[in-house]
């Protein structure tokens, strides 16, 4: 500690004040100290200032929702309302400041890491599993924790529409079977009360019902006979050797209960199935993207490109194309974002993210300095852990539902110095498209660095053609003033235009004499 001592005096700077001028008159009461400090040390810690370090705590910035970043800590009684705080071993007082500062770096790299420890050290295999959102536009993510789940039977159409296949079958049949077996049990208990059961009678005879007028059911003598009076009614099949009598009033009453909810069961399911089948994500699948992304020059322009195109005849109506890049960060307050969303430009200023998707097309985003993509190299690329999101949006021609397709490209899907081959040839007076080359690229040259480098790079060389331009330009000019100064137009008798304005001033002299001699 003694060592460290001229180091806090020489490396620490100290707002200079009143209190700071040493003079004999002026006594500061020590503070306390431990015995283990020696005369010099005790003597430095009686100075008097208005930045006393032991008054202010100062903490380091830190994001609660980064993990594994929790350092030794100690508690100590700062008053009476809390018990113990929180200190760091770097904020207290028998440290130093460069260790404080040391300490802070480390804290401080272990949440911005740097590029060497972003290189990404997972298997393709696992990468591929840590996906956003995979390459058929599936997201992976999954809520977990719901509270409130009355909020779905609230809508329990959407309910049963975003059920898996398996699930809305199963639950298709047993809304079916329930009510069978609901009013078959309702049927078979007011038989049972009837009398009926136990009696031997014809099925559906004329003659039974005019014998027996006191009877509710005719062909009912169990609780299957019931179930198959159930599943006629409210099915509508009717096969004659069952019904109800017209003086049994809880069974026609349960007759038409059952009717009503039959009809109600009918419309719901029904129409979730005609829905579920219709949804326009089935459509989705007959649209097509690229495999991986190309960067490459195109009008002097560092751009991202993709392609994509649609299956069918029937086209989208009022196609639009946006994308997004996926990335977690952290702030400069410390706080971590994960998977923050940051909006890729495709030409929604110019109206060029609005497609007529008829062919195959290539998307492109202009690299330039608002792009998240503008300091980004081959190099960082390979370090760096992002995905791009892109979302296809369109309404269907054939139904009018909006469809949405969705794919994403992580890093190792993004191939520099590539374009596109074409797909689309002339033939017969009919274009003719090539999907076997829908996916495939070609190598083009490219410079191995970024485009906010290569903007440093070629900005002094487009500042002297510039310079080259201007003065190329200045030199025109003079030239052809020079030659404006030489052909001047002439008069007929020869004479220049300063003859012209000496005559006409002779002629004027002339007409002021004779004016003077007629006075």
């Amino acid at each position: 500690m003694p060592a460290t001592l001229p180091e806090l005096s020489t490396s620490k700077r100290r707002h200079k004040s009143t209190n700071d001028i040493p003079y004999k008159d002026r006594v500061c009461p020590p503070p306390p100290s431990p015995p283990c400090l020696a005369d010099a040390e005790q003597a430095f810690m009686r100075r008097c200032s208005l930045m006393d370090s032991t008054s202010v705590l100062r903490r380091p910035r830190h994001a609660l929702s980064v993990p594994n970043m929790a350092s030794p800590l100690r508690t100590i009684n700062t008053s009476p309302l809390h018990h113990s705080t929180l200190l760091s071993p770097a904020h207290s007082n028998m440290s130093s400041p460069a260790r404080e500062l040391e300490r802070l770096a480390k804290a401080r790299s272990k949440l911005l890491e740097s590029e060497t420890n972003q290189t990404p050290t997972l298997t393709p295999e696992t990468r591929e599993q840590l996906r956003y959102v995979s390459k058929d536009g599936k997201c992976r993510v999954n809520l977990c924790h719901i509270s409130e789940r009355g909020r779905f039977l609230a809508d329990i159409f959407t309910s049963f529409v975003d059920l898996q296949y398996r699930w809305f079958l199963f639950v298709f049949m047993m809304c079916y079977i329930t009510t069978w077996f609901l009013f078959a049990g309702l049927y078979f208990v007011s038989a049972s009360i009837r009398g009926d059961l136990g009696q031997d009678r014809p099925l559906s005879t004329s003659e039974s019902h005019q014998t027996d007028p006191g009877s509710c059911y005719t062909g009912i003598d169990g609780f299957i006979s019931a179930l198959l009076f159930s599943v006629e009614t409210q099915r509508t099949i009717g096969y004659g050797s069952r019904a109800v009598s017209p003086a049994c009033h809880e069974g026609v009453l349960l007759v038409m209960m059952q009717c009503i909810v039959g009809s109600m069961i009918d419309a719901l399911m029904v129409g979730c199935m005609f829905v579920k089948i219709s949804r326009p994500k089935k459509r989705a699948e007959t649209l097509l993207f690229s495999r991986t992304c190309t960067i490459a020059n195109r009008d002097d322009q560092l751009c991202l490109m993709f392609r994509l195109g649609d299956l069918r005849e029937s086209h989208m109506v009022d196609a639009k194309v946006r994308a997004k890049l996926i990335k977690s960060r952290q702030t400069a307050e410390g706080e971590f974002l994960p998977l923050e969303q940051t909006e890729i430009n495709l030409g929604y200023e110019s109206g060029s993210d609005r497609l007529f998707l008829v062919e195959p097309q290539v998307i492109q985003h202009n690299i330039d300095c608002s792009s998240p993509l503008w300091e980004l190299g081959p190099e960082q690329l390979k370090r760096q852990q992002f995905e791009i999101i892109v979302i296809l949006e369109g309404i269907v021609e054939a139904t009018g539902m909006m469809c949405q397709a969705k794919t994403s490209y992580i890093e190792t899907e993004i191939e520099w110095g590539a374009r596109f081959e074409p797909c689309m040839t002339l033939e017969k007076g009919s274009f003719r498209v090539d999907l076997r080359r829908f996916h495939s690229t070609y190598k083009v040259p490219l410079p191995t660095c970024s485009a906010s480098l290569a903007d440093q790079l070629t900005a002094p060389a487009d500042d002297q053609l510039q310079g080259q331009k201007a003065t190329r330009s200045w030199e025109t000019w003079t030239e052809g003033l020079a030659e404006d100064e030489r052909e001047k137009p002439t008069c007929q008798g020869g004479s220049t235009i300063d003859k012209i304005q000496e005559e006409r001033a002779s002629e004027g002299n002339e007409s002021w004499t004779s004016a003077d001699k007629i006075m």
